[in-house]
């Protein structure tokens, strides 16, 4: 008995802050995660999990599979025990990387049983002024603009591109990456989320295009899977303080709701975007619609984008 107390009495006492960024250092090899230590005892971090949140870079470590590091792995750690004095200790992560463009959640284990962890990109608190540089905000939703984050793919294609400019006779899945500002709340995207294109030279509903959000695993217009909000819906949590907790990239194809399939743009022409937001909030549902990006789709793509 005394023995479980002073198991748990070391527990309660250990404590540990990520720095910010949280991963640095970065070469072929490796790199490191920076932490301190802000308990009364050391801290020995026995496993790192590597989860893929946002594949828009590399696929590794998926959700389904994510990188489980210990001591004794390869990819693994090493440096793991953390002193007390230490206030930028450097756990080393080896044969492994995550600078790759690609969102990632980032979990520390101690031998105590305590969780820590961090995500990757660090996570930044959108502006509270006006101005929202390339960032566009939904009710609780924040819906980034810049290139890496509206992107596409084509084909077989498991890494995606910038999709400001895009074939025009190629199918595409659109990927679009989003998070959650509320505190208060998390979101869930309902089947009825849907993109919807229209061209300069419109004259009619006829020419509009539209795609329905796809299921979280779809990678390119080869493996689109149906949206399902029921068993495997887009759930943001709530952000921290310091910001979103995470960064979704959501995908875009389906040529109807809770449909499969993919579309051209079928012409040569900019197309303004808007997307159609519905989602719960609070258990509650509503719907809001944004004026998106401006895109350009060519047959001569890329050269002539």
């Amino acid at each position: 008995m005394q023995t479980k107390i002073s198991l748990l009495q070391q527990s309660l006492s250990e404590s540990l802050v990520v720095n910010q960024p949280g991963a640095l250092n970065f070469t072929v090899q490796g790199f490191d995660i920076n932490v301190t230590n802000t308990g009364a005892v050391p801290v020995n971090i026995t496993q790192v999990t590597i989860t893929n949140i946002s594949p828009t870079g590399s696929v590794q470590c998926p959700i389904s599979n994510p990188c489980i590091l210990t001591g004794t792995s390869n990819p693994g750690i090493s440096n793991q025990i953390v002193k007390t004095t230490d206030s930028r200790h450097m756990i080393k992560v080896n044969g492994l990387t995550i600078n790759d463009g690609s969102g990632y959640k980032v979990g520390l284990t101690s031998a105590n049983g305590r969780a820590y962890g961090f995500y990757f990109p660090w996570p930044l608190t959108p502006p509270s002024s006006g101005n929202g540089g390339f960032v566009a905000s939904v009710g609780p939703l924040a819906i980034f603009l810049d290139f890496k984050s509206f992107n596409f793919t084509q084909g077989s294609q498991t890494a995606s591109q910038s999709a400001f400019c895009v074939p025009s006779t190629s199918s595409l899945v659109f990927w679009i990456r989003a998070s959650n500002i509320a505190t208060d709340s998390s979101v869930k995207l309902r089947s009825p989320t849907m993109m919807q294109m229209q061209p300069y030279t419109a004259n009619g509903f006829g020419v509009l295009v539209r795609v329905w959000i796809d299921d979280p695993s779809t990678l390119n217009p080869n493996t689109v899977v149906a949206y399902n909000e029921t068993t495997n819906p887009y759930v943001l949590p709530a952000a921290n303080p310091n910001g979103p907790a995470v960064y979704a990239v959501l995908k875009f194809s389906a040529t109807s709701q809770n449909g499969v399939g993919s579309v051209a743009m079928g012409q040569d022409n900019n197309w303004i975007t808007f997307i159609g937001f519905y989602y719960e909030y609070r258990g509650q549902s509503q719907g809001q619609t944004i004026a998106f990006v401006d895109l350009k789709s060519t047959a001569s793509w890329p050269s002539s984008c």
